[in-house]
């Protein structure tokens, strides 16, 4: 190979890795924007809920007859929409 072959070889790999961090700024961009738009979704979704007082959950325990406790987001009602946002992301 001559020099003008060898400059222009390292010229493509530069251009090769700076589009590679390019892209790999972009998508880690898309990602954080994505899991922040994700978890404005589920806190608008969570304040939607019916048995929902305050910050309390109010549902209703077959032992229990009503338990108050904090909502900590570990429910069927929350995760069912969790699901459905994670079949979009596909």
């Amino acid at each position: 190979m001559n020099w003008e072959e060898t400059l222009k070889n390292e010229l493509m790999n530069s251009v090769q890795m700076d589009y590679e961090h390019l892209y790999r700024i972009c998508h880690d961009a898309y990602k954080e924007g994505c899991g922040y738009e994700k978890s404005l979704a589920v806190e608008a979704y969570r304040l939607r809920c019916s048995y929902l007082f305050g910050n309390r959950c109010m549902m209703a325990s077959d032992t229990i007859p009503r338990h108050i406790k904090v909502c900590d987001g570990n429910c069927s009602y929350l995760h069912k929409y969790e699901f459905e946002l994670y079949k979009l992301e596909d």
